[in-house]
């Protein structure tokens, strides 16, 4: 309490003498600040401190300028080999995030009804005694699994993930299936378990394919893609070709940019490896090396997937799609693709992608200087340490097995007989491959076999209807900075379950700042931001060598804010009964220099960097042709013959070829499995026809079932990400909101003449119910409504109208929170949240004569997760368009 004023001490008792007490007016430091007169930052005066940014899933690195105990600058990093000292616009965002005037800065509890934004201080001491009381007993009792942990960014390097096993339950959740895992599926298919993202040498491209992908604007690794692709363009002369169906700042900046129809990317693709069947351009040499798939039988796959039908499918000329096959496949091997959610995010997105991925193999481009690289941080760390960074551990004793669920061997039959018959008789038509690694309905959804198969893609966005269904119960219900009951699809489904306190008795958020998520809270704990805290950072490097990063603080949390490490340190001995032995770092930094303790550097060396590389090593070009070591073959089983596996210990570690032990990839037959059994295996398993498209084992195109035969009344309506901002969590940011605040409804000029509206004209969008094998498909009708206005966009694909999904806040603060009246959900029921500096309200504000602060879109776009594999189909949805 040491920051707060006289008047801020004697307003902040009242309010508790008064039982309800609204969070946003405690924090003098962030509500004073006066910026204006803070002055020029005084660089005689100010402490740089490099750290990794926190703004979006990039991770740059950065350099905070502190200065009187403020953060008052951003810039980059020039030791990050990734972004090479560039930063983007969100980058200023931590410092909107970190001074937020309406941050959450003590723990709260609820006194209201739950939603109602009625709420007092606590002590951190009557929250871990609360939080432990409800905790203990389910692991006491053997039903820890009623505890779910549910979060949307967790980059704490498995702390979250050491509670919860240690905790004992499987139901660690997170936001994959909204984000990525359609495109992820089909790289760890492909080329093994830990490759969910791809690396290409765009520095060195010569063509670079892109298929929905838009690095320009929003997408994972973006920024590090662009600076590289733009060198190569520049003073290379590389070409970049991109397939999309609006223009996108990506598609804006390509040399050619061809408008197709939602959903057809993989028929464009599989034109391509037509084409270049037919015109003879494959890398036959590479294939029949690498692949597992035969030359024949992908000539017998594609032989319908000429141009001329790709042009039928798509709209994109039959005569450019042959050209720029050949264009690609004459560049090889300094070609690759691209692909993203514009690909990805279908019904039939993960067989897209399949057929993406088989372009580059076919053309022989994959680890090649120019091609489709695998940094070798994915995949080949986890089996080839020498390759990936030193091996870093977990300075803590390993966290029990989870139970009652366990895995492998450690299946529990007892617990298992407890779950709903419904449950048990689908997961006991699963071979015991499928049955002994269940592991909860939440975490391993039986219906999405795929989304567990390879890695931990939870679908999220079921989690609620699953908990609505009586699927789980829930006794307890952590929640970390998600904002599932905003930008979840059917987010109306989310508020629904959270305010529901017979499904969730306790809902206990874990965030920055109030929002959607936590005023259904009964307790809010506040999160230190990235500027006050510490955590682990690598990601696979376009510049082809590994590296890692620190986040560390520049200023100490404000308030009584916290890190969660810290808070999971604390509650776990609170809750006792052994967990505590988990935890016995005494603070953060102590735990995370444990970590780096293999690092050849020295701890306060790294902390003056922030980065780590060993920039002497060799670019992770064709690792998978590196021979075994001496020290990997000690003790291995290396047959004769060529393509048989080296093993040792029962593990397998490499294959032989020219009658020498390689690495190979990461798969189980260390090769490119283009051909994939187990897709037809899962189809089988949960009872998907094998007529659908995604029981196809090998690569196929198939069509989106709501797309066939679209009325001409009827549009494709599809979401996308604005360059600011990320997703939902950035609404209130005062920079970046000042720059984006509004989502209109994008549409060709041709379609608003059809519909007879002009540009801002307002229209109301009604969107239908998926059709296919996915969720709730069969019930017929429409899902969700809700009214925005116009704005006419030229080159966009004329069945298609698109809008942004981050703004229309209801519970974000004035900054955040929308003024237009029809984006508000009707329970909504927002407390009185002020801003200090901004009394008056925001210039864009209706009010003040402003366009407004967005619509809410979300709840009337369905839960569609696409077959197998869950991720949602965020582009499929069909709607009618009514001007109002």
């Amino acid at each position: 309490m040491s920051d707060l004023t006289r008047r801020h001490l004697l307003k902040l008792g009242s309010t508790l003498l008064a039982g309800a007490f609204t969070p946003l007016n405690v924090s003098a430091k962030t509500s004073e600040i006066n910026w204006g007169k803070l002055g020029r930052l005084d660089y005689t005066k100010a402490k740089a401190t490099p750290t990794i940014c926190f703004a979006c899933t990039n991770h740059c690195g950065v350099i905070g300028w502190e200065q009187d105990g403020i953060v008052r600058k951003i810039e980059g990093n020039p030791l990050d080999p990734n972004s090479q000292g560039n930063i983007c616009s969100k980058a200023q965002g931590m410092i909107s995030y970190t001074y937020y005037p309406e941050r959450i800065l003590y723990p709260l509890r609820r006194v209201g009804k739950r939603g109602e934004g009625k709420w007092k201080r606590i002590t951190w001491d009557e929250a871990y005694d609360e939080l432990a009381a409800k905790l203990r007993p389910l692991r006491e009792n053997g039903t820890p699994e009623e505890f779910v942990f549910h979060y949307g960014r967790d980059k704490t390097k498995g702390v979250t993930k050491h509670f919860t096993n240690a905790f004992g339950t499987p139901h660690r959740l997170n936001r994959r299936s909204i984000c990525s895992s359609n495109r992820r599926a089909p790289l760890m298919s492909f080329y093994g378990r830990d490759f969910e993202w791809e690396t290409q040498d765009l520095e060195n491209t010569k063509y670079c394919v892109n298929f929905g992908g838009n690095p320009y604007e929003a997408y994972q690794g973006g920024l590090f893609m662009v600076h590289r692709l733009q060198r190569a363009r520049v003073e290379k002369g590389a070409k970049l070709v991109t397939f999309e169906v609006r223009p996108s700042n990506t598609a804006s900046k390509s040399d050619e940019f061809h408008t197709l129809m939602p959903g057809t990317d993989g028929a464009v693709a599989g034109a391509m490896i037509h084409t270049i069947l037919k015109e003879n351009l494959q890398d036959e040499k590479f294939w029949n090396r690498w692949s597992n798939y035969s030359l024949e039988d992908l000539r017998k796959q594609v032989k319908d997937y000429t141009p001329e039908w790709a042009e039928q499918k798509s709209g994109v000329k039959a005569s450019d799609i042959k050209r720029i096959a050949i264009e690609f496949a004459k560049a090889a091997p300094a070609c690759c693709t691209m692909s993203n959610r514009g690909s990805a995010k279908h019904y039939n997105g993960m067989q897209a992608d399949r057929l993406i991925r088989t372009l580059d193999v076919l053309v022989g481009n994959v680890g090649k200087p120019g091609g489709y690289c695998l940094s070798s941080l994915r995949g080949w760390s986890g089996h080839y340490g020498q390759e990936g960074l030193p091996k870093l551990k977990l300075p803590e004793p390993k966290a029990s097995s989870p139970k009652p669920w366990g895995l492998g061997e450690g299946f529990n039959e007892t617990a298992f007989k407890k779950l709903p018959k419904e449950i048990q008789d689908r997961v006991n038509n699963f071979p015991d491959k499928w049955r002994k690694k269940y592991f909860g309905e939440l975490a391993t959804p039986s219906e999405y076999p795929l989304s567990w198969h390879w890695y931990s893609m939870r679908v999220g966005q079921l989690v609620y209807p699953y908990i609505q269904e009586g699927r789980q119960k829930v006794s307890v219900y952590m929640s970390f900075t998600l904002g599932a009951s905003f930008g979840y699809p059917e987010a109306n489904v989310v508020r629904e379950v959270l305010q529901d306190e017979k499904l969730i008795p306790f809902h206990v958020a874990i965030d920055i700042g109030y929002g959607e998520q936590s005023a259904l809270a009964d307790m809010i704990l506040p999160e230190a931001t990235s500027l006050e805290r510490w955590d682990y950072h690598s990601t696979n490097n376009y510049g082809l060598i590994p590296y890692t990063g620190v986040r560390q603080p520049l200023v100490k949390p404000q308030g009584e804010s916290k890190t969660m490490p810290q808070m999971f340190r604390e509650l776990a001995h609170k809750i006792g009964g052994g967990m505590e032995k988990h935890f016995t770092y005494k603070d953060d930094e102590s735990f995370y220099k444990d970590w780096y303790k293999n690092l050849p550097m020295e701890w306060e060396e790294f902390k003056r960097r922030g980065i780590w590389q060993d920039a002497t090593r060799e670019k992770d070009y064709e690792l998978y042709e590196r021979p075994l070591t001496e020290a990997e073959l000690k003790d291995a089983s290396v047959p004769k013959g060529e393509g048989e596996l080296v093993q040792k210990g029962g593990k397998v570690i490499g294959i032989v070829k020219d009658g020498k032990p390689v690495r190979g990839f990461p798969t189980p037959n260390r090769k490119i499995n283009v051909f994939d059994p187990i897709f037809e295996e899962a189809a089988k398993a949960v009872g998907l026809p094998l007529t659908d498209g995604n029981a196809s084992s090998a690569p196929v195109f198939h069509d989106v079932p709501e797309h066939v035969n679209l009325a001409d009344d009827h549009y494709i309506f599809s979401t996308f990400k604005w360059n600011v901002h990320t997703q939902g969590r950035s609404g209130h940011w005062k920079y970046n909101a000042e720059i984006i605040h509004t989502n209109p409804v994008f549409m060709h000029p041709d379609t608003g003449k059809a519909l007879g509206v002009k540009e801002g004209d307002s229209v109301e969008l009604s969107v239908f119910r998926p059709h296919g094998h996915t969720y709730r498909a069969k019930e017929e009708g429409i899902m969700g409504s809700f009214q925005n206005h116009v704005r006419f966009l030229k080159g966009m694909h004329p069945k298609v109208v698109m809008c942004s999904h981050h703004v229309g806040h209801f519970e974000h603060g004035i900054v955040g929170k929308s003024d237009t009246k029809e984006s508000l959900p009707k329970a909504a029921k927002t407390p009185s949240l002020v801003d200090q500096d901004l009394k008056g309200g925001v210039w864009w504000s209706k009010k003040n004569g402003g366009i407004g602060g967005g619509v809410h879109i979300n709840d009337a776009l369905p839960i569609n997760p696409a077959p197998l594999i869950g991720g949602q189909n965020w582009y499929d949805n069909v709607c009618k368009i009514e001007k109002v």
